[in-house]
């Protein structure tokens, strides 16, 4: 089967942890509460909460991701009842990357939480070390599945030239839409010129956010992020700014786009899942504002539960018409 859409990248089972309440950290004004937790690990990793930002508009695309073999328990389930393709996975090392997420304020800022509190969390640091360069997605296994008409591929990636130059020739040759989501490691001045280098040849969508640029160009306000942004040779970025909502940003302008309204549950993988709607968006040919409306609500969906969007068809429709009225109400 053919899919329109492949998003590559790592997969994470995430345990999250909040400081404060996750409605405060999303910008909740109401009743405090003194912080909350998952009490289970949940489906995560960049690569898979973009698969689920392409899936909330459509059935067409498919996740390319390497993956240790204790994946199933939590997979499983949620592959059956979704009908996801699976031939994108491959099994590479004994097990996922297990992360333990803490988020510490109402800013959505976040880090791995302490590692070596507990037996478990001491060789969970050792597993992530050696896990992360098992499974990263390769442009050859990228490769396997863009040779038939796909028109989007989403990776999260960082400024590895040697890897970009690779996908770059793949893209020229099978004429996909390229959304790339700098990892946040890489998103500092020391790599710009690379960046800008990788941009100019292989992208057509950035997406980062507001932590990111700030450390890339060395400035602090949105507007000097969005003008240092506008120097990348790209035809759009997707800078999101946390509960502030995002900006769709051209060469000419920056569209301010607050959060989608919707319930507040957890934050984790909601830029992930905001840059692959983003993708969908771009690639269907969609203007700007409505990039970042769909973008904004693909993070609604995802931020109203624990982990990945458990069910898509039951908010494709919902998804659709929220668009449709957003869009209307801001042209007017």
């Amino acid at each position: 089967m053919k899919y329109d859409y492949i998003c590559g990248g790592n997969v994470m089972l995430d345990k999250v942890l909040f400081l404060e309440s996750p409605r405060q950290i999303c910008g909740f004004v109401g009743d405090p509460d003194d912080g909350s937790q998952s009490g289970r690990e949940h489906i995560g990793g960049p690569a898979t909460f973009a698969y689920a930002g392409v899936r909330i508009w459509t059935d067409s695309v498919m996740q390319c991701s390497n993956i240790g073999a204790d994946h199933e328990t939590l997979f499983k389930p949620w592959i059956e009842k979704n009908n996801i393709e699976t031939k994108g996975f491959k099994v590479v090392c004994d097990r996922c990357n297990h992360t333990i997420l803490r988020f510490m304020d109402k800013s959505g800022k976040y880090g791995a939480a302490d590692y070596g509190q507990t037996e478990e969390e001491s060789w969970l640091k050792n597993d992530a070390w050696q896990d992360f360069g098992y499974m990263k997605t390769k442009p050859e296994e990228l490769e396997v599945f863009t040779k038939d008409g796909v028109k989007g591929v989403y990776m999260a990636q960082n400024a590895d030239r040697t890897f970009w130059k690779k996908l770059s020739a793949i893209k020229k040759r099978d004429q996909f839409k390229m959304m790339w989501e700098i990892e946040a490691p890489w998103s500092h001045k020391h790599y710009l010129e690379d960046i800008r280098e990788i941009a100019a040849d292989a992208v057509d969508i950035f997406s980062i956010n507001i932590s990111e640029a700030q450390k890339l160009f060395e400035v602090e306000s949105d507007e000097d992020c969005i003008k240092g942004l506008q120097t990348l040779d790209v035809d759009m970025t997707i800078f999101r700014v946390g509960d502030r909502g995002l900006y769709a940003v051209t060469r000419d302008e920056a569209i301010h786009l607050p959060p989608a309204p919707g319930e507040i549950v957890d934050p984790t993988g909601c830029g992930n899942t905001s840059t692959g709607s983003a993708l969908y968006a771009y690639a269907e040919g969609k203007d700007a504002l409505m990039v970042g409306i769909m973008a904004n609500i693909g993070a609604k969906q995802n931020i109203r539960q624990y982990g990945v969007v458990p069910d898509f068809l039951s908010v494709r429709e919902e998804s659709y018409e929220m668009a449709e009225e957003l869009y209307k109400n801001y042209k007017k």
